[in-house]
């Protein structure tokens, strides 16, 4: 009873500083910038290495607005992904996606691998040991932030070429980077022990996306089921995003399992999930319309 108590509090706090954020955020656009600047800027201020106004283990209790709100940026993000409007845009989204990926890992692992000597944990390391932390820095730099991407699109309400191939390589980075940071962590590993790489790491990883891609469709099956219902266009929104909290809590429950009982962890990848959910029923349900409109309606921006 007092958790709640506390965990209530916690959240009444944080109501009245997103308020505060809602108004620095449209400070923020009179300077040309987006909105989720302000956002970002408000929770740098007030957050647990700011003022701490919301401690870290505050932060830590209230995760799950987090997980509500990546759900419903990557829902969104997968809604924008229809297929009729991406005919021909195939090619651009791969050679940009290729681009991305090259350009940033080879920039990247050249930049650490020279700065070594000014690194100090890299310092007294052996060339191949520099060699693998190298690798490893360009695959984790690599990362793009998706939910910041999809974030901008949505207050812009941008439409257009530009914007659906931006969407298409957002989608498409999430699935390359884990797999470039699978590769090489294997190839890293294999130069720091002097044994082959491990192929069963990368069967884990091809076994992770095909099980996050059969939960995709499950969650595709249930948002439709969702929409197909006569009911409050409210309800409707809130059920949705309760779906998209079930998958990021589901996906902790799974990771925490596996590690606690197997010799491996299963990360099944929740922003990816419902991605692919929202493409999904999109492109693939008689229901885009409605999910467009719910969508567009329960954004904050």
């Amino acid at each position: 009873m007092e958790n709640i108590q506390t965990v209530s509090i916690f959240i009444a706090g944080f109501l009245l500083i997103a308020l505060a954020s809602k108004q620095i955020g449209e400070f923020f656009t009179r300077i040309k910038l987006p909105k989720i600047t302000g956002y970002l800027f408000t929770g740098l201020v007030v957050g647990a290495f700011g003022l701490g106004f919301l401690p870290e283990d505050v932060v830590h209790e209230l995760r799950f607005i987090d997980d509500f709100s990546l759900a419903f940026i990557a829902f969104a993000a997968g809604n924008e992904l229809f297929l009729p409007e991406l005919k021909g845009r195939f090619k651009s989204i791969g050679w940009v996606t290729f681009g991305l990926v090259a350009v940033t890992f080879t920039l990247i692992s050249l930049t650490v691998f020279f700065l070594a000597d000014f690194i100090p944990f890299m310092s007294d390391m052996s060339p191949v040991s520099i060699v693998a932390v190298s690798i490893l820095a360009g695959a984790i730099l690599v990362a793009r932030s998706p939910s910041s991407a999809i974030a901008v699109v949505n207050e812009l309400r941008a439409k257009g070429p530009f914007t659906q191939v931006i969407l298409g390589v957002t989608v498409i980075m999430d699935v390359v980077v884990i797999m470039v940071f699978a590769l090489s962590a294997s190839v890293a590993d294999a130069l720091l022990t002097q044994v082959r790489m491990n192929i069963g790491f990368l069967l884990l990883l091809l076994g992770e996306l095909l099980i996050a891609l059969i939960f995709a469709y499950g969650v595709y099956l249930v948002i439709r089921g969702i929409l197909a219902i006569r009911l409050n266009p409210t309800i409707k929104a809130g059920l949705i995003l309760l779906t998209g909290y079930t998958v990021f809590f589901l996906s902790s429950v799974i990771r925490e399992a596996t590690h606690a009982n197997l010799p491996f962890e299963i990360l099944v990848e929740p922003l990816l999930v419902c991605m692919v959910a929202g493409f999904l029923v999109t492109n693939y349900s008689r229901h885009r319309s409605a999910f467009d409109h719910i969508l567009y309606d329960t954004g904050p921006i």
